[in-house]
């Protein structure tokens, strides 16, 4: 009888998605941050609250072989087609997209680069490859492109004549990390709209991430992820 695995684990190599033939004893996931601690005269040691750093996930598994006598994931390779797709995306800095279902309870689902990937084989299991890998969640860093307007407008001298002035440039608002905005309405776990989820009711907050092309790319405070319509931006 097949055993069932509570959890499964895929990654996305460009357009190849694979499951891993064999889950991990434990997995790793570092949630850092940039906070920054001061000594303050009559109050002692204060911290001030950073932006999130960025998500690492790491684990140790074996790449085993097909007649190895280990149960297998259904559509499982050979180990060597799986170490030629890690070491392929560490040396052509691939983009990638790992994705974690859990059994009744919370999904993972980040783009990542891989930062580490070693191998080794073992005496007396020569057709099969021990691993560690080791990725880094990738955040899109291309900067929005801002049109500026520049208005003309008629001046009345004191002589009655008009002149022509060029008026200020206008900078249109932007949505980007920093700015300060209101937000409305319903805003999820991660930018795929995972649970779990709060309401924002006229909410004064700020920008403090942006995953273009996500379903609910702008992430807003420490608060969760919702959509550009949901804002607008004051400052």
């Amino acid at each position: 009888m097949q055993i069932k695995n509570q959890c499964s684990i895929y990654i996305k190599f460009g357009s190849k998605k694979i499951k891993l033939p064999v889950n991990p004893e434990e997995l790793e996931i570092q949630h850092s941050t940039s906070h920054k601690k001061y000594d303050v005269l009559g109050k002692g040691e204060i911290v001030i609250p950073g932006e999130p750093s960025l998500k690492m996930v790491s684990w140790e598994s074996l790449f085993p072989s097909s007649n190895g006598g280990i149960l297998l994931n259904s559509g499982s390779k050979e180990p060597e087609y799986y170490v030629k797709l890690f070491e392929r995306a560490l040396t052509k800095k691939q983009i990638c997209r790992l994705i974690i279902i859990r059994s009744g309870l919370y999904d993972t689902n980040m783009r990542c680069v891989v930062s580490d990937f070693s191998t080794t084989d073992k005496g007396g299991e020569p057709e099969d490859i021990y691993y560690s890998v080791e990725l880094t969640e990738y955040r899109n860093y291309e900067p929005k492109t801002v049109s500026v307007i520049t208005v003309s407008e008629g001046v009345s001298s004191e002589s009655g004549q008009v002149e022509n002035e060029q008026g200020r440039p206008i900078e249109a608002p932007v949505l980007r990390v920093g700015a300060a905005v209101i937000a409305n309405g319903r805003y999820w776990y991660d930018s795929y709209g995972s649970k779990p989820f709060g309401t924002a009711n006229n909410l004064n907050t700020t920008i403090t991430r942006i995953a273009s092309g996500n379903s609910y790319p702008i992430h807003i405070g420490h608060y969760g992820w919702l959509r550009e319509d949901q804002l607008q931006i004051i400052g």
